[in-house]
């Protein structure tokens, strides 16, 4: 699949969606909302700003390996630190017995309680969609249409690939990192790298903000891959101390290009 058809596959083919739910903003009146068309939903909450977004429906391989982790990307990299999620099971009695002691394993290590969620069982493949819901850590959430011209873009964090205890690992450091970097810098933009990679990630955020992103050539990670791993626009001023946050924490950085 090339370039083209990747944007049009995980990006424009569901623009439609937005157009069908836009009034609803006028509703509820949300800090991010369809308007915005963005990872999560920013709504205020009396002593709070929650962060909230819904993932999946996801297969049982992902599951049995990190899918609350990718759930929660979501609600991280807009500046929010998860407080608890909701699950929905499909399946067998046996397949969901395994996907919910997975997803146990990793509300654990990360944690991130569930603490409810719905389970039908029946004949079917197995499947699990995930509800995560975060407070904010910034003033604002960390849009992805926002970027500046000037900005440097970097990849924060390794591709979040191999086994469950690798994954964990991995995203340990990445969250923390993340943390770290928005309560001592400013972050312009961001956004998870997931469906379409790299390629359908920058295309969005260049899109939503109006600005010409240049990538660097031989940037040493897939273009086209899910790395769920954190694409954000900073200064060029925030971008030394955001490299030393970084390798601080022992949190692969890469400096993948510019913003025109």
């Amino acid at each position: 699949m090339n370039n083209k058809e990747l944007i049009k596959k995980h990006v424009e083919s569901i623009l439609w969606l937005r157009d069908e739910l836009l009034e609803m903003d006028s509703m509820a009146k949300p800090l991010m909302g369809i308007e915005d068309w963005d990872d999560s939903v920013a709504v205020e909450f009396p002593g709070s700003k929650l962060v909230i977004s819904v993932d999946g429906p996801y297969a049982k391989r992902l599951v049995m390996k990190s899918a609350l982790i990718h759930a929660s990307t979501d609600v991280v990299v807009k500046g929010a630190k998860p407080l608890f999620a909701l699950d929905t099971v499909i399946g067998t009695e046996a397949d969901i017995r395994e996907m919910v002691q997975s997803l146990k394993r990793q509300a654990l290590a990360m944690e991130i309680p569930i603490l409810g969620g719905n389970t039908f069982f029946e004949e079917t493949e197995p499947r699990c969609s995930l509800t995560v819901v975060g407070e904010l850590l910034t003033k604002e959430p960390i849009r992805d249409s926002t970027a500046k011209k000037g900005d440097v873009l970097l990849l924060i964090g390794e591709p979040l690939w191999g086994e469950q205890q690798g994954r964990i690992e991995k995203a340990k450091i990445m969250f923390r990192t993340w943390f770290d970097i928005i309560k001592e810098a400013e972050v312009h933009a961001a956004k998870d790298v997931t469906k379409g990679g790299i390629v359908s990630t920058v295309h969005e955020m260049e899109k939503k903000s109006g600005l010409e992103f240049r990538l660097d050539k031989n940037i040493p990670l897939s273009m086209t891959r899910n790395l769920d791993n954190f694409l954000a626009a900073v200064s060029t001023d925030d971008y030394e101390q955001i490299e030393a946050i970084a390798k601080k924490n022992g949190c692969a950085i890469y400096k993948i290009g510019s913003i025109e």
